[in-house]
């Protein structure tokens, strides 16, 4: 699996990498991991990715200041590219649409096992609905 983890926080996202890769090394089902920090990144990476592990708030481009609950867009546009697609947010509000459309949502603080279990439960092909 190539995986996209699209997070402003850089160090978290590179600790969230690294222990992902930490509990993968047995199974290796992660070929590579690849960090976006903004919308703009996000999109443009997401074609190269199976899943996607994204925050819930996180900026337009890399010099814009404005932090927007963007994570729809990129759910919307890996939806229509059949990339499996994680919410990973803090945020009660992101939280509460994900369950309203049925989308996988992890509430930060997780576990990287619950992380990895959830980005490594993708045995089937995607399909509408909460897995």
């Amino acid at each position: 699996m190539k995986l996209l983890i699209v997070e402003d926080n850089l160090p978290l996202a590179e600790l969230t990498a690294e222990l992902l890769h930490s509990h993968d090394r047995q199974a290796q089902q992660i070929e590579a991991i690849t960090l976006a920090s903004d919308l703009k990144t996000a999109i443009l990476c997401l074609p190269a990715h199976d899943a996607v592990l994204c925050d819930g708030s996180f900026p337009l481009s890399h010099n814009s200041r404005f932090v927007l609950e963007e994570w729809d867009v990129v759910r919307q546009e890996a939806h229509r590219r059949g990339i499996h697609f994680v919410l990973y947010s803090g945020s009660v509000r992101a939280l509460e649409c994900a369950r309203e459309t049925n989308t996988i949502a992890l509430a930060k603080p997780t576990s990287s096992e619950e992380i990895y279990a959830t980005l490594t439960g993708f045995t089937q092909p995607m399909t509408h609905g909460a897995y």
